[in-house]
């Protein structure tokens, strides 16, 4: 008996030394711990040094090569640090958000001012950057509004993260233009191209080929609209806030819808927008929602901003130019409706993200934008019978893949 309880003891003692070295060996393992639960030890795998641009898509499954949901927040600069965990392992990513993108700068190569005028040449050209609200824009160069001359300036961009963008211009200042004393006015006419001809080259089994209309167009005859080949119309609903801080209704956009929905042609709306918060696009959507009250839309309500030449007064940056839209475009969805954005080619390859619905402004008979979109607004030179004057041809695209 004595020899069976020392044997039992020995075995008590071997099993509390190894049980004490294994837990000191756990302690002092930097790549498991022991979970909440007690139940399992978790590998932990640490990523570091790794970099990313700002408001970029960073997908989880991409970093970690496991096929997992999630991104990275991108959206603030600096040092960041996300842990995930699936299954036994858990991630810390250890990351840091920069910005190498340079503020953009548009306004062509020559401006034009009146000797003695007074001229604010860093508005006469559009600065804007991706992260910054307001980046430091200026002039390098010295320039005399008293002397008539072309002086060669330099206007100059940068942000805070220290990306610059320079561009080289001329400035010229000539005497006052003398007034003859009787008015002129221009005797060329414009050059319109009927539908038909629009029809005939666009018209597939996969498209539609429609206007888009305002105030502009006054009074149309929807019927003879139809008849000339109008499958559908975009129509203004109004623009805003103007500066007395409302949204205007256009005031053909009753007679408008209402004369297009009785002539059996499918309708869609846009709205001019000069929101500078997103909190102005939610009150356009509710007052648009507001005016329709109730009524369907064929097509999408599109977001058409596109007040470049007074960007440097809004003080946004493009990320938060970008967020307008598609509080504006998540908004319409809400209410039931379909959102879309409006601009053109250029603006869309540089400064608006993607969005699922995009109505393309592009005047040209070869059409080389690379992005998806539904809708291509290719002139603004149509003649429709029933419309007075100028409109603009648009083509509808079935699949916004088959263009």
């Amino acid at each position: 008996m004595i020899i069976i309880g020392l044997i039992i003891l020995i075995i008590i003692d071997i099993f509390l030394l190894y049980f004490s070295l294994n837990k000191k060996d756990n302690k002092n393992n930097p790549t498991t711990f022991e979970s909440n639960n007690n139940s399992k030890n978790l590998n932990v795998v640490k990523l570091d040094n790794l970099i990313f641009e700002y408001d970029s898509n960073i997908y989880l499954k991409d970093i970690l090569e496991i096929d997992t949901e999630g991104i990275l927040d991108t959206q603030k600069l600096g040092n960041q640090s996300k842990e995930v965990i699936i299954d036994n392992n858990k991630y810390i990513i250890n990351y840091k958000i920069i910005d190498s993108t340079s503020p953009i700068i548009l306004g062509g190569s020559t401006k034009t001012t009146t000797k003695g005028k007074k001229i604010n040449l860093v508005n006469k050209f559009m600065c804007g950057d991706n992260y910054d609200d307001k980046p430091n824009c200026y002039i390098e160069g010295d320039y005399d509004i008293n002397k008539i001359g072309t002086y060669s300036l330099k206007y100059i961009a940068k942000d805070s993260s220290g990306n610059k963008t320079t561009k080289n211009f001329k400035l010229k200042v000539v005497e006052p233009a003398k007034s003859s004393g009787t008015s002129s006015s221009s005797s060329g006419t414009v050059k319109r191209t009927k539908i038909s001809k629009y029809i005939k080259k666009y018209k597939k089994e996969n498209t539609k080929i429609g206007i888009d209309v305002s105030a502009w167009q006054d009074n149309i005859d929807w019927n003879k609209a139809k008849k000339a080949g109008v499958e559908f119309a975009m129509i203004r609903i109004g623009y805003g806030p103007t500066s007395d801080n409302e949204i205007k209704e256009d005031k053909w956009f009753k007679n408008n819808i209402k004369g297009a929905k009785k002539a059996g042609i499918p309708v869609g709306i846009y709205l001019y927008s000069y929101a500078k918060t997103k909190e102005d696009a939610i009150n356009q959507v509710k007052w648009i929602n507001d005016k329709l009250n109730g009524e369907k839309l064929e097509l999408p309500i599109a977001f058409d901003w596109e007040n470049w030449n007074s960007f440097n007064k809004y003080n946004v940056s493009f990320k938060k130019l970008n967020d307008i839209a598609k509080t504006f475009i998540d908004e319409t969805e809400k209410y039931g409706y379909e959102g879309m954005l409006y601009s053109s080619a250029y603006y869309l390859n540089h400064i608006w993200k993607e969005y699922d619905n995009t109505w393309l402004a592009y005047y040209t008979s070869n059409n080389d934008f690379s992005k998806s979109y539904i809708m291509w607004q290719l002139s603004s030179k149509g003649s429709v019978d029933g419309i007075s004057g100028s409109v603009d041809i648009n083509v509808l695209y079935d699949n916004k893949n088959e263009h």
